[in-house]
């Protein structure tokens, strides 16, 4: 009898082991402090979109100005299957990984908050994303990897934004103080007849221009900085082509990037005051720089 229970409870364990190796959930995020305190574990298989969301909703409603909290990735590959919208004073730590855009509707990998009416730059402040890779998956909803809007202090570095499908690798609208530092921004598939294509689109906070958020309060780009990053085989790299008179992208940085294979110009500066060029690099450029001004 004893022999009998023994030889069941080692195939249970041999079964538990063979699940465990073959992609049952396992902790794939976790939430730390400042110290390095670990707060939370979610798990997780490839489909991670669940254990983010409940990390990001957790550093929402506890992630302060005077307690800043880090979502970190364990690395791998995974999949997001709905759009996962960032919070304020949060560090999201990719840990080298991938994240696929699998959403089967319109959808991104990260957004900002669109909960609620939030006016100027205040939907998403102080946070962090880096690195690791946010793969489009040349997913046919058309929708962009990285949308933010109403946010300021914001930080990208080291993150990798490839293969994206008719669409921005990330949509910027009425945001301050927004840093990308050391990112690559590659593959795509468009049609300059049907959408512009820019790689960073500075849009403007219009219902037709930028779609899906609240507070159209026409509120501008201020104090964008694009530094040490790498533009490859894609459609435009950096700008916006539309505009209204009297609005204006401002404070503008662009230094250090390598633009290369860019079938149409590598910067479009519609609307842009305040800009900085500095020390960047052409590569097989259509146009290196476009410049207009309709604000007169």
């Amino acid at each position: 009898m004893k022999q009998k229970i023994f030889s069941t409870l080692m195939i249970f364990l041999l079964m538990t082991g063979v699940v465990l190796t073959t992609g049952a959930a396992s902790s794939a995020v976790c939430v730390k402090t400042e110290y390095g305190k670990i707060l939370k574990n979610y798990y997780s298989s490839r489909d991670i979109t669940r254990a983010l969301k409940k990390a990001l909703d957790y550093t929402g409603k506890n992630a302060s100005s005077n307690n800043i909290l880090t979502v970190a990735i364990r690395k791998g590959t995974y999949n997001v299957k709905q759009t996962l919208y960032l919070s304020s004073f949060t560090i999201v730590d990719l840990g080298l990984s991938r994240l696929y855009n699998c959403n089967e509707k319109r959808g991104n990998i990260f957004k900002s908050p669109e909960d609620r009416e939030y006016p100027l730059y205040s939907s998403l402040e102080q946070c962090v994303i880096k690195n690791g890779t946010l793969d489009g998956n040349f997913n046919h909803n058309r929708s962009c990897i990285l949308r933010l809007c109403h946010s300021r202090n914001v930080f990208i570095e080291n993150v990798c934004f490839t293969n994206n499908y008719y669409s921005h690798h990330c949509e910027i609208a009425a945001s301050k103080n927004i840093t990308f530092k050391n990112c690559v921004f590659k593959g795509q598939v468009s049609d300059l007849s049907v959408n512009s294509s820019e790689a960073i689109q500075l849009d403007i906070l219009d219902r037709v221009h930028f779609y899906g958020f609240t507070s159209y309060d026409y509120t501008m780009n201020d104090s964008i900085t694009i530094e040490n990053c790498k533009f490859k085989n894609v459609y435009r790299g950096i700008g916006t082509h539309n505009y209204f008179r009297d609005l204006y992208q401002d404070h503008i940085v662009i230094s250090d990037c390598h633009f290369e294979n860019i079938m149409d110009c590598a910067v479009s500066a519609v609307n842009f005051r305040n800009a900085l060029y500095r020390d960047n690099h052409y590569i097989n450029c259509k146009y290196s720089l476009f410049c207009r001004d309709n604000g007169k």
